[in-house]
């Protein structure tokens, strides 16, 4: 995996973060090894990463206003629209969203707050990162 770092800067591909989820997002988050290529979510929240102004707008909106990824995910992806998600599928998007940034990212510290959309009602948002991260086209 390449990732360009400068002093305070991390550059990364979707497809680095790919990689990453496909090696470990099964170990770190065991519960949820099964939401990898499980459908319709699976693959709205993959095809996330391969925009990359929408996940650089995800990244701004967590570190500039603390709004969770997973809001700005599900506005973004036209919740307004979707079928209401399962329980599963919100944890689902809440783990992928919690590794990318956490085990990708290298956010420290997480806080959650509320969510209201779709039938979200919290979501987490993270902070405490050494680099600023921007995701570059692969």
């Amino acid at each position: 995996m390449v990732i360009n770092r400068s002093e305070t800067h991390m550059q990364i591909t979707a497809n680095n973060i790919k990689e990453a989820i496909y090696k470990d997002f099964p170990k770190k988050y065991k519960a949820f090894g099964d939401f990898i290529d499980s459908g319709e979510i699976w693959d709205l929240c993959v095809g996330a990463l391969d925009d990359t102004k929408l996940i650089n707008n995800i990244i701004f909106c967590n570190d500039v206003h603390n709004i969770p990824p997973v809001n700005t995910f599900l506005k973004a992806r036209g919740a307004a629209k979707m079928r209401d998600l399962a329980e599963l599928e919100k944890r689902s998007i809440g783990a992928f969203w919690g590794f990318v940034f956490k085990y990708v990212f290298g956010y420290r510290h997480q806080k959650s707050v509320a969510a209201r959309v779709n039938t979200v009602k919290t979501a987490t948002y993270f902070y405490d990162v050494a680099d600023t991260v921007e995701v570059i086209p692969s």
